[in-house]
C-alpha cells in the first residue's frame, strides 16, 4: 500500500476515533501504548502521567507513557534525526514544531474536521495559530499555557494606603504617581539579571505593551520582522516602557537599578518590605511561575492559602494576554487509532480535569471553556479567569523570533536601560538582526 494511502486510511479511523472521545474504544487484541515526549518539571511530569492513567484505564486498551526531555528543542531534534520520534511531541516553542512539519499530521487528520473545528472554538483566540504554518495547514493544538500579562501587589499594604488596583492605563499611571508620591515605595518592582539570558524580561514588557497598543495582528508580524522594531507603533510602545520604569522614582535606582537586579528573588522581596528606604515597591510585572522566588515566610503562606500578603491583577488594557504554553503534534510515522484519542484527549478542554490542574504547579488551559474549580491553587483560578476574558493571544515573541535577534533584543534592551544606548540606537540595533 502507498504512503499516501495508508495515511488517508488510518486518518479516516483516527478520526471515529477521536469523535468518540470520552465514549470509551472498541475491543482490541493487545493494549496499545502511547508514547509522549515533553518538557515538564518532574512534579508537573508526574501528575501529567496520573491524569492520562486515569483518563485511558486498562480497560481502554490505551497505555498512555510520558517523558519529560531536559532540553526539549535540542533532544527531540536529535530523537527525530534518530529514528526515534516519540508518538507525539508538545514543544514548548512553536517554531520547533513548524520546523518539523514535513513529519508531522495536519491536526484535522488526526482529530477529524468537525472535532478540530470544535476544539478550536474552545480556546482564548490565538491560541489556534501556534501550530498553523505558512502552508495554511495546522499540525499542532495546545496542552497547557501560561500567562504573563499579570501584576502582583501585596493586598495589605495596597488597604492600608488606600490604594485600588487599576483597570485602565489611566489609572495605572495615576497610581504609580500617587504610589510615588507617597514617599512609602517605589512603584514598580523590576529587575532583568539572569546570567547569560540577562534581558529577558524586558522582552517580556515590549511585548505585552505592543500587544496592549497595537493588537495582535501587528505583534505576529512583529516578532517575524513584518513590522519593524523602528515602526512609529513599537516605538510609541517603548516610550511607555520608559514612561513606566524608567521615570525617576519609578524603579529603585533607575534603569541601572533593573539591569543589575536579579530577576527572581531580588525584584520580588520588595513587595513585602514595609519601607522604601529598604527596597520596598508596589507592583511586580512577571509570569506565573514567579511566586516560586518568593521568600520563605510568603511561599509557606501560600502553601496555607493565604492569600493576605499576594494579589494579582491582570495589566490593564485591551484585553489581549501574553503567554506561553506547549503545543502537541502527532508523528506520521506513529500514527493510529489509539495515538489519534490520545491526541483528541490532551488537545481538549477535558485536559486537566482528572487531577492535573488540582497538582501541576505550572499548568493552565488554553482553554477559555476549562472550569477553574478543578485547580486547589486560588491564584490558578484567577489567572483562568483572565484568560477566559482574554479576546486576544500574543505567545512570548522573543522566543519565536530567530536566535540573533532573540540575542539582540536581550542585549540591546539591556544596554538602553543601563545608559549605554539611547532607545532609539537599541530598537535599529534589533531591527537590524533580522538581516543578520
Amino acid at each position: 500500500m502507498k504512503k499516501g494511502t495508508r495515511l488517508v486510511a488510518v486518518a479516516a479511523t483516527a478520526a471515529m476515533a477521536a469523535a468518540s472521545l470520552g465514549m470509551g474504544v472498541a475491543a482490541q487484541a493487545a493494549t496499545r501504548t502511547v508514547t509522549i515526549y515533553g518538557a515538564y518539571s518532574a512534579g508537573d511530569s508526574a501528575a501529567f502521567q496520573d491524569e492520562l492513567n486515569i483518563a485511558f484505564p486498562a480497560s481502554s486498551g490505551i497505555k498512555v507513557k510520558f517523558t519529560s526531555l531536559a532540553s526539549f528543542d535540542t533532544d527531540i531534534t536529535t530523537k527525530i534525526k534518530a529514528g526515534q520520534a516519540p508518538d507525539i511531541a508538545m514543544w514548548p516553542q512553536p517554531g520547533g514544531l513548524i520546523a518539523q512539519k514535513s513529519k508531522l499530521v495536519p491536526v484535522d487528520k488526526v482529530l477529524g474536521a468537525s472535532t478540530f473545528a470544535a476544539i478550536k472554538k474552545t480556546l482564548v483566540p490565538g491560541f489556534e495559530l501556534l501550530g498553523k504554518a505558512s502552508d495554511g495547514k495546522t499540525y499542532g493544538l495546545p496542552v497547557s499555557a501560561n500567562l504573563k500579562s499579570i501584576v502582583f501587589y501585596n493586598p495589605a499594604v495596597f488597604k492600608a494606603n488606600g490604594w485600588t488596583v487599576p483597570t485602565t492605563q489611566a489609572q495605572l499611571e495615576s497610581l504609580q504617581d500617587k504610589i510615588k508620591s507617597s514617599g512609602k515605595a517605589y512603584p514598580w518592582c523590576a529587575g532583568t539579571e539572569s546570567g547569560g539570558a540577562t534581558g529577558w524580561s524586558l522582552t517580556d514588557w515590549m511585548e505585552e505593551l505592543v500587544l496592549k497598543t497595537a493588537g495582535v495582528d501587528t505583534y505576529n508580524k512583529w516578532w517575524k520582522g513584518q513590522v519593524k522594531w523602528t515602526d512609529p507603533k513599537i516605538v510609541a510602545a517603548g516610550k511607555l516602557l520608559a514612561s513606566t520604569l524608567l521615570t525617576e522614582g519609578n524603579t529603585q535606582g533607575g534603569g541601572a537599578g533593573v539591569t543589575s537586579r536579579f530577576f527572581g528573588l531580588a525584584s520580588t522581596q520588595g513587595l513585602f518590605k514595609s519601607a522604601k528606604a529598604d527596597g520596598a515597591c508596589a507592583m511586580l510585572k512577571q509570569g506565573s511561575f514567579i511566586t516560586g522566588f518568593f521568600p520563605d515566610k510568603i511561599m509557606a503562606e501560600l502553601k496555607a492559602k493565604d492569600y493576605s500578603h499576594v494579589g494579582v491583577f491582570a495589566y490593564p488594557g485591551t484585553p489581549n494576554v501574553l503567554g506561553g504554553g506547549d503545543t502537541a503534534a502527532v508523528f506520521k510515522s506513529k500514527f493510529n487509532p489509539a495515538v489519534a484519542k490520545v491526541a483528541a484527549y490532551i488537545m481538549s478542554d477535558k485536559m486537566g480535569t482528572k487531577g492535573y490542574a488540582a497538582k501541576a504547579s505550572g499548568f493552565l488551559s488554553p482553554h477559555k471553556t476549562f472550569n477553574p474549580a478543578y485547580f486547589g491553587d486560588p491564584l490558578a483560578k484567577k489567572f483562568t479567569a483572565m484568560f477566559s476574558k482574554a479576546t486576544g493571544f500574543g505567545f512570548d515573541g522573543s522566543d519565536q523570533a530567530p536566535p540573533e535577534v532573540n540575542k539582540a533584543e536581550w542585549s540591546e534592551l539591556t544596554n538602553w536601560f543601563a545608559g549605554k544606548i539611547t532607545m532609539d540606537q537599541a530598537f535599529k540595533l534589533i531591527a537590524d538582526s533580522y538581516n543578520q
